[in-house]
């Protein structure tokens, strides 16, 4: 039961990571992608609210399956935590206010809140690692914000077919910052964290090759692969736990619903997998 357990917790929060990655990055990169913003959050608008259920999906299977891990964690992480709900509540206000007003600078302030909170949201994960990691906290956020931003630009790339050479230069700085960031973070414990820095270096070399040749699905895996540093290093640095009682109940009832939410997540993926030709909502 811990093995299913774990995994359905793993599944979600990579899940977060990877899809909820991409638009977290356009909303840090929003400034540089182009003047007209709404056709930039266009991209991410049919996505959004759907990469966050993972997010809470995953907070909660944490509460119920492993409830004294849950305040163990955090009680070590909960200022980070709360500065991450915070920028997350203020990223989602700037994303749904912006086009609810006229006026330049209504849209601007909206605009800002946008990008203020994604850089915090991405900066707060990597300091919540970094605490988990012993220390670091702040060299792990350097590594968290490359690697959400380079995510970000490269499905920006992908969704819109401009600023590409944006994501081309993302590419190394994230790769000669954020791998010494992460290496330097877990500087207590390099046997555990050295080889996820190396996977990390590796990955972003890949990214980088492929945008260079114009490769951008390519590099969007690879750029979602190396986003997996920040959970699988919160992973390993998780204290031991075990299942609660009644974590059975739990597991199959979403096991049950599993299809079901992979379904739907890859319907959206699906049918919002072209390029965007137009404004949206937002």
């Amino acid at each position: 039961m811990d093995t299913l357990a774990y995994a359905l917790l793993g599944f979600f929060g990579i899940g977060y990571f990877v899809l909820g990655g991409a638009d977290i990055g356009v909303g840090m990169l929003l400034p540089f992608l182009g003047r007209d913003r709404r056709l930039t959050l266009a991209a991410i608008a049919p996505f959004f609210l759907g990469n966050e259920v993972w997010l809470v999906a995953t907070g909660g299977l944490l509460t119920a399956l492993f409830p004294g891990l849950e305040a163990e964690v955090f009680g070590r992480i909960w200022g980070a935590l709360v500065v991450l709900i915070a920028a997350w509540i203020v990223r989602d206000m700037g994303l749904w206010l912006r086009g609810r007003g006229d006026g330049a600078a209504w849209r601007t302030f909206w605009d800002g809140a946008t990008v203020a909170g994604s850089w915090a949201v991405a900066a707060s994960w990597g300091v919540a690692v970094g605490l988990l990691m012993g220390g670091g906290a702040p060299l792990f956020a350097v590594t968290s914000c490359g690697v959400f931003a380079l995510h970000g630009a490269v499905f920006a790339a992908l969704r819109l077919g401009t600023h590409t050479s944006l994501a081309g230069r993302l590419a190394p700085v994230a790769l000669v910052t954020g791998v010494p960031c992460a290496l330097g973070a877990g500087a207590g414990h390099l046997g555990r964290t050295a080889p996820y820095a190396a996977g990390l270096a590796l990955l972003l070399v890949l990214a980088w090759a492929a945008l260079g040749a114009r490769r951008y699905g390519a590099a969007l895996a690879s750029s979602g692969l190396a986003i997996l540093v920040v959970p699988l290093l919160a992973a390993v640095n998780l204290p031991d736990a075990t299942a609660a009682e009644d974590a059975g109940l739990t597991v199959t009832v979403v096991f049950v619903m599993l299809p079901l939410l992979v379904a739907a997540q890859a319907w959206v993926w699906w049918t919002f997998r072209g390029r965007v030709d137009g404004p949206s909502y937002l």
